[in-house]
């Protein structure tokens, strides 16, 4: 049997987390979660995960210097980063680009959209 593809879900709202852990189970996928930057960047490197689904506005560490730490880092570096926020400018898409995230969706999102990118960055 093949293994679960497993997500780090960083975000500091837990009602996000809730909803992104239902809709990836739903979907088979092995989720861990994280409330903050420090947090995120330490799961990821003992988690391994597939994918990291990577809010922007969190208290103390943004999610654009969490992404940054995580490419900067050779344990993390190859971890596909999706950018998941209520900001939706182009300024805010070009910077995620810059510290090196594969995507961006903005919330609220529609689960479709959600998977579609998932599935095209792990699959």
């Amino acid at each position: 049997m093949e293994a679960k593809k497993k997500v780090l879900l960083i975000d500091d709202h837990d009602s996000v987390l809730k909803l992104l852990e239902a809709v990836l189970k739903l979907r088979n996928y092995a989720v861990c979660y994280a409330s903050g930057g420090a947090e995120g960047i330490e799961k990821a490197r003992t988690e391994n995960p597939d994918l990291i689904l990577l809010d922007v506005m969190m208290p103390g560490m943004d999610g654009f210097k969490v992404c940054q730490a995580l490419k900067q880092s050779e344990t993390t570096r190859a971890i596909p980063v999706v950018f998941l926020t209520a900001r939706g400018e182009e300024t805010d898409r070009e910077m995620g680009q810059r510290v090196g995230g594969q995507g961006f969706i903005k919330k609220p999102f529609r689960s479709a959209d959600l998977m579609a990118t998932i599935t095209g960055l792990m699959d």
